[in-house]
């Protein structure tokens, strides 16, 4: 009987084959722990990033509603005080209803709060809407001429609610903008006061909204034109207010804007000291 031995090629074949059948235990628990902490790690770089992304369209969106905001502010300020009948050669000689006061209604320039809110985070002012030298929006018809004759107020039939009494506030974390006065029977012109509409969204919160009024005086009496302002001296004064706005969004308090600004008041206020 002969007998065949295995060829040295054959029993290497199948050693190898044996040392490549699987993995342990804990090689499969060090690949399983290792392929977890790759895809944790894609998983965390990605929900970071578009958390990045989202914070900065809302940032972005914040940052144009506020600056909306204070676009119409300073265009709306800056009319404080006009009036249509102002002399251009003497306004110095004229005394301009919509910076004075009239019949106990103070129309100047000038800063309140409402019940509750901080000091300055209110401002109220006047100017000449519909330029008819007249406070009051007048309904214009060929039978009823809005300027009455010595009256700073337009004849009757005029908008009783829409007398220009204008402003804006901070009030319940909202920007307001003042429209005028509630009805006929409102005679008053404060904060507390009038028609206010909300101008901010509902997901926006304003948590600071503040007006400095900035003034200089400029003696006009004559030989005192370097001085100070003193009793009995004409004065023109310059105006120019401060707006510092804070917000944020009511759903991400840690998306929040600052805005500040100086609007120039074009209308110099003339007035004896």
């Amino acid at each position: 009987m002969r007998l065949t031995l295995p060829s040295p090629s054959i029993k290497i074949a199948d050693m190898a084959l044996r040392r490549q059948a699987g993995v342990t235990l804990t090689e499969l628990l060090v690949g399983t722990t290792v392929g977890s902490l790759v895809l944790i790690g894609i998983s965390t770089t990605y929900v970071l990033g578009a958390r990045a992304t989202t914070q900065n369209v809302e940032q972005a969106r914040l940052n144009q509603e506020l600056r909306a905001v204070l676009e119409i502010m300073q265009q709306d300020l800056r009319r404080a005080g006009y009036w249509h009948y102002a002399s251009v050669t003497a306004p110095e000689l004229q005394e301009n209803p919509f910076q004075s006061t009239v019949n106990g209604v103070d129309h100047r320039l000038r800063t309140d709060k409402v019940s509750g809110e901080a000091n300055e985070s209110c401002l109220l002012y006047s100017y000449d809407l519909d330029a008819t030298g007249a406070i009051g929006i007048c309904k214009r018809n060929k039978d009823a001429p809005c300027l009455v004759t010595g009256s700073y107020f337009d004849k009757p039939p005029y908008d009783q609610e829409a007398m220009e009494m204008f402003g804006f506030q901070l009030k319940e974390q909202a920007v307001r903008m003042r429209l005028g006065r509630k009805d006929g029977a409102d005679t008053t012109f404060t904060c507390n006061s009038g028609s206010w509409e909300r101008i901010t969204s509902n997901d926006i919160r304003i948590t600071t909204l503040q007006f400095t009024i900035k003034t200089k005086e400029v003696n006009l009496k004559a030989g005192k034109e370097s001085s100070a302002c003193d009793t009995n001296d004409l004065c023109r004064e310059t105006r120019w207010v401060d707006i510092l706005m804070t917000g944020q969004l009511r759903d991400d308090p840690d998306v929040r804007q600052s805005l500040q600004a100086t609007v120039d008041v074009r209308n110099d206020r003339y007035f004896i000291k």
